[in-house]
């Protein structure tokens, strides 16, 4: 083999040994960064405590005093009275105070009335002769004297005005009949609403008073599937609970559930207990099963990075 031959076959064994030097230089391929999107991180939440409150309560009292005679019947079993947790309708009896005092009144303006209508006959009877009698004196007016005929016009002018006092009676007893038989009806306690019956607080035999100082014989709550909460606040972060925030609360019978609701109110009627300004956050949530119970204490987180 020549000196040539061989420094060939040495080069190009060498040429294929190397590395490629153009690998350096190829552009790698690149992929775009993605940023996950696992929601915003809560920053900060405000903890704070209220009571689930019922969204609207009637306080049912009495108009007029009275005995309670009875409770009325359960819309829903005619064997159950009206008691605690009871659903009623609008105008269900709800207690039947003792009519009979208010009964008799109803009697004594039904006797009245018929007393002024039959005076009111009498003076229109009255009436009708005092102006036959004025019309024959102004028949007679040639052969009477003038006091004569004075006195029947005089006779008239009586008649008349004690017809219309006579007609005022009649107004005034109606009027006093119509009283005694509103009184009447106030006897029997009506549901002004359909609602459930939170609170009872008499019971048969009870004497109620009525008028201003009426006490409370009935809390009703329209509708329990909605529930409020009215929470303390203290003044430092009220200035960050806004209308329609969320929150999320938990109750102690419940620990292990945790409920939602929204900020529908920030009440500018301030408090102070022990030298601490706080200020009622009203949170509205659902209730349909029925699960959460008024006035239940509840633990509420504001997150105040989700409006």
């Amino acid at each position: 083999m020549s000196k040539h031959l061989c420094l060939l076959i040495v080069l190009t064994l060498l040429s294929h040994a190397r590395p490629h030097d153009g690998a350096k230089d190829k552009p790698q391929a690149s992929f775009p960064k993605q940023q996950a999107n696992g929601g915003s991180v809560e920053q900060k939440a405000i903890e704070a405590k209220g009571t689930l409150e019922p969204e609207e309560v009637i306080d049912v009292g009495a108009q007029v005093a009275g005995m309670v005679q009875k409770l009325g019947t359960d819309p829903g079993d005619s064997k159950k009275t009206i008691d605690y947790g009871t659903r009623v309708e609008e105008g269900t009896i709800l207690a039947q105070l003792d009519s009979s005092a208010f009964q008799a009144r109803v009697e004594q303006a039904k006797a009245q009335l018929r007393l002024s209508q039959a005076k009111l006959k009498l003076d229109e009877a009255q009436l009708a002769h005092a102006e036959r009698e004025r019309a024959r004196k102004a028949v007679e007016k040639q052969e009477i004297s003038r006091e004569q005929y004075d006195a029947a016009l005089a006779n008239v002018g009586v008649a008349k005005a004690r017809l219309e006092v006579g007609k005022a009676e009649v107004d005034k007893a109606l009027a006093l009949l119509k009283e005694a038989e509103i009184n009447l009806g106030y006897t029997t306690i009506r549901s002004p609403v359909a609602g459930v019956i939170l609170d009872r607080r008499v019971n048969v035999g009870h004497t109620v008073a009525g008028a201003l100082n009426a006490p409370s014989l009935f809390l009703i709550t329209k509708d329990i599937k909605r529930l409020q909460v009215w929470v303390s606040v203290n003044e430092a972060d009220i200035a960050q609970i806004k209308p329609g925030q969320r929150a999320r609360f938990t109750v102690s019978a419940f620990p292990m559930d945790v409920f939602t609701g929204k900020v529908t109110q920030v009440r500018l009627n301030a408090g102070m207990v022990q030298n601490v300004v706080t200020y009622t956050v009203v949170v509205e949530t659902d209730n349909p099963g029925g699960k959460l119970l008024p006035y239940l204490t509840a633990n509420v987180r504001f997150l105040t990075d989700h409006p």
